[in-house]
């Protein structure tokens, strides 16, 4: 009961990391770069689809009303995505480079740019970054697990923060069961 508990907590997990993606998306193609709140998503108390609606009139915008495994997938992909592009901007800044990224999940480009052109030699879509993401979060925690098995606290502390900084888990919730009642 426990794992499929946890598997359809993971699909939610994902599943809402697609409805953002979407979200931002739908203001990207508006020419807004930074959010008004103008649309948020619901998720159906079955927890078997989920949909995008108008923070106005609570309109559903059209083909966003889709079942819950369908945003998950777009969610796992735009994730990844994230982590490639986030770790390989910061190895371009490393080298003195100012760079920004792009990730649309309406078009499924997914790109760095500088001084508002796109880099080339690099990756253009979603897909080819989530490939990437993939790389840098096995890496990822094939270094936590060497810090922890051999006791090196803090480099272990130090690739936790780099994880969390790059998106590929959330960091720790500090309230404690003391909180809650």
């Amino acid at each position: 009961m426990t794992d499929i508990r946890n598997v359809k907590q993971k699909e939610v997990g994902f599943a809402i990391h697609g409805l953002r993606a979407h979200i931002k998306a739908l203001e990207l193609s508006q020419g807004k770069s930074e959010s008004k709140n103008e649309y948020r998503y619901e998720i159906a108390s079955d927890r078997n689809s989920a949909r995008v609606v108008r923070s106005e009139d609570q309109s559903e915008v059209e083909g966003t009303n889709r079942v819950l495994a369908e945003w998950a997938s777009i969610g796992k992909e735009a994730r990844a995505g994230l982590i490639g592009l986030k770790a390989e901007k910061d190895a371009l800044r490393t080298k003195g480079e100012h760079v920004k990224y792009s990730l649309d999940v309406l078009t499924q480009e997914a790109y760095l740019s500088q001084n508002g052109q796109r880099l080339e030699g690099h990756p253009q879509s979603i897909a080819a970054w989530a490939k990437k993401g993939y790389d840098v979060e096995r890496k990822m925690f094939e270094s936590l697990k060497a810090s922890v098995e051999y006791g090196i606290e803090d480099v272990e502390a130090s690739v936790r923060q780099e994880m969390i900084r790059l998106g590929i888990f959330r960091e720790p919730r500090t309230h404690t069961a003391e909180a809650k009642s």
